[in-house]
Formats: C-alpha cells, sequence, structure tokens
C-alpha cells in the first residue's frame, strides 16, 4: 500500500508535475471498475480490463493507482455511495436497526460487496459518511465516544456476517435454506450423539399455517436481540454514572 493512497482515497492527490491536465483521472478509474464489477461481477475487475475499458494501457494506469489492492480499497468506497440513507429522525434502536438493514440490502443488490477485503479496508469519504450516521443515531445515548464506535463495530461485524448469510440464501437453489436442515436431522441426527439438541427440539412447536412466530424473521430476531443487549448496557451505564 503507496504511502499516498489515503489522500487519494479522499479526493486529494499530491501535487503532479506543472503541465496540461491529465486526459485520464483517478474517479474514471474507479467508476470503470465498478461498472465492470456490477456487470460481471468481481472477478472480472483486473487492472488490464480496467485500463481496457477507460482507454489507455495498463502503465497509464498505474500512474494513478499503484496495483489492484489499491483499486479495490478505491472501489469499496465507491460502494458505500449506493448505501440508502434510513430518515435521520430515527429514534436510536430504530435507526440503528434501518443502518445494518441497509447494509445487508445492498449486499444482497450487489452481492461482489462481500468479496471486497472488508475488514483492512481503509475508512474513504463515503464509507466514514456510513460511519457518521450511526453517530448521528447514537447522539443522544449517554456513552463515552469509545464506546459508540465499539458498539459501531460490533454491529458491522454482525451485519457483515448476516449479509452472508442471506446471499448465499438467495442464491442458493433451495427455495427455503432451512428445511433442508430440519430434513438433515430428521434424517440422520442420533438423538444419543446430539442430545441436547434432538432433546430441544422436541419441545419445538412450530406456527401454524398463516402464523410467524418472532423467531422466523431471523435477521430481526438477531437484530433485537443484539440492540437489545447494547439497551441493557447503556441502562446500566445511566445506573453507575447517577450518583445516589
Amino acid at each position: 500500500m503507496s504511502s499516498d493512497l489515503i489522500p487519494r482515497l479522499w479526493g486529494k492527490p499530491p501535487a503532479g508535475r506543472r503541465g496540461p491536465k491529465p486526459a485520464l483521472s483517478l474517479a474514471q478509474i474507479v467508476e470503470a471498475a465498478y461498472v465492470l464489477a456490477d456487470e460481471h461481477g468481481l472477478t472480472a475487475v483486473s487492472m488490464a480490463r480496467v485500463a481496457e475499458e477507460v482507454g489507455c494501457s495498463p502503465m497509464a494506469l498505474y500512474r494513478h493507482v499503484k496495483n489492484k489492492d489499491e483499486l479495490l480499497i478505491l472501489l469499496s468506497d465507491r460502494l458505500c455511495a449506493e448505501l440508502a440513507e434510513p430518515s435521520r429522525d430515527l429514534g436510536w434502536r430504530e435507526g440503528l436497526a434501518a443502518w445494518m438493514r441497509a447494509q445487508v440490502d445492498l449486499a444482497l443488490r450487489k452481492p461482489w460487496f462481500l468479496d471486497l477485503p472488508l475488514a483492512v479496508t481503509l475508512p474513504g469519504p463515503n464509507r466514514l459518511a456510513w460511519i457518521d450516521l450511526a453517530f448521528h443515531y447514537l447522539r443522544d445515548v449517554a456513552l463515552p465516544a469509545e464506546e459508540k464506535l465499539a458498539i459501531v463495530g460490533i454491529l458491522s461485524q454482525y451485519t457483515l456476517g448476516e449479509a452472508r448469510i442471506e446471499v448465499e440464501a438467495a442464491l442458493s437453489e433451495e427455495d427455503d435454506p432451512f428445511a433442508s436442515f430440519e430434513q438433515m436431522l430428521v434424517t440422520y441426527a442420533d438423538p444419543e450423539r446430539f442430545p441436547s439438541l434432538m432433546a430441544s427440539l422436541a419441545t419445538w412447536s412450530p406456527a401454524a399455517p398463516g402464523e410467524r412466530s418472532e423467531a422466523d424473521d431471523a435477521s430481526a430476531f438477531g437484530q433485537g436481540l443484539l440492540l437489545a443487549g447494547i439497551e441493557a448496557h447503556i441502562e446500566r451505564h445511566v445506573e453507575r454514572s447517577t450518583p445516589e
């Protein structure tokens, strides 16, 4: 990773030599990579292919982007511009739930999102704007800044896992990815080998036709549990901070 990547990520490249303005811009390169990924998947994004799309030689491309790893970092921030921002008038729980859901929905629209190196991606302006939105929902929550940042990180990790599950389920040939799990248990699971699991499932009463239990929507159920835990933490913090 080159030392000037962060300035370029933020649209502030180092001052170049005097002379005519280059015909090719970094924004054009990133947009070409974005279109390629959108149409053909992330595997189609290569320095040579992007150079072909923008009508230049690979060597000309390397004057703007050092390598493919840097291009993917820039592409990650470009993709964050596609996140659908929820209403800013929501309370912190509803706002963060919508904030998480918007990221899952983006992954469903653009599955190549999950192939990006998100864990090591530097925060560019679009990604930071999304983090700023989470802090907006937490603005009146009585927690120190470092705990708010930790909460945003935890929610992001959970959302990434949830997005992967929903994308893989959507791409699966099975209409119901959980039906095969149930069938597997009935067909193969030995109650003597898995006694705790099978004993628990023996008490399970599936919802009647047309009805849904709270846990049927696994995404909403998981988000609710996570946010309930955060709410409990906030309440404990307020109690500790309140003078007797």
